[in-house]
């Protein structure tokens, strides 16, 4: 099956623009011209992945990302003229796992749609054993893509997965920032500093008591972070 892409754009000519270029990628798309459709059709299309804008009448891209995420970790790709590292921050912290401003170059979008599939279809191996941590209080299990803290299983982004995950097979090893990108981003990512920011952020809002004190994603000051071995 043709994987599935959901267009979200209130611009007729830029829906029109993507559709024609990622059908000739071989992809199934759908477009919605609104926040709320869009919310429609990330239910009842079920997306493999969603690029959507920010700027649209109603409800704005903010408002249908956060509540995207109470149903859904689809990968969401912001595709926007918002720019500034503000804008950044905010589209990463809401749930999204990645950002482009407008104009874009169609390849590097194309790139960044493959980049982001990628993260998304981390195939769970079946050999893997439990990664256990802290006395059993932060288990990841790589066989059933799960991640339970303090005995509750905790719901991940596919980004926020894999970089989990990277970093506890790296437990104990500091990652330089260049390294989590190329690891977890992969390439053309090199600039994006601001990626393993947020993300890093937001992983000790799901997995850290204190996210203030972290007790297991540790920063090794002007170099990188690091998985405590506990």
């Amino acid at each position: 099956m043709a994987t599935k892409i959901l267009v979200i754009d209130d611009e007729p000519e830029m829906a029109y623009l993507l559709e024609n270029a990622l059908n000739r990628e071989g992809y199934e798309v759908l477009s919605a011209p609104d926040a709320r459709a869009g919310l429609q059709q990330a239910f009842a299309f079920r997306p493999d992945l969603i690029l959507l804008d920010i700027m649209m009448p109603g409800m704005d891209g903010w408002e249908m990302l956060r509540r995207l995420r109470e149903f859904s970790s689809v990968p969401v790709v912001m595709l926007t003229a918002l720019q500034g590292e503000d804008a950044i921050v905010q589209g990463l912290d809401t749930g999204a796992d990645d950002y482009i401003t407008k104009p874009f170059r169609i390849q590097e979008l194309k790139a960044r749609i493959r980049a982001a599939l990628r993260r998304a279809s981390l195939s769970p191996s079946e050999s893997a054993a439990p990664l256990i941590f802290d006395g059993g209080h932060l288990v990841i299990d790589p066989s059933a893509h799960q991640l339970t803290v303090r005995g509750e299983r905790v719901d991940l982004t596919p980004t926020e997965y894999k970089l989990l995950l990277y970093l506890a097979r790296n437990a104990g090893r500091v990652l330089t920032y260049s390294q989590i990108l190329d690891g977890v981003w992969g390439p053309g990512y090199e600039d994006s500093l601001t990626n393993v920011k947020v993300f890093i952020r937001q992983l000790r809002r799901k997995i850290e008591a204190d996210p203030g004190h972290p007790r297991y994603i540790l920063t090794q000051r002007g170099s990188g972070y690091y998985l405590a071995k506990i």
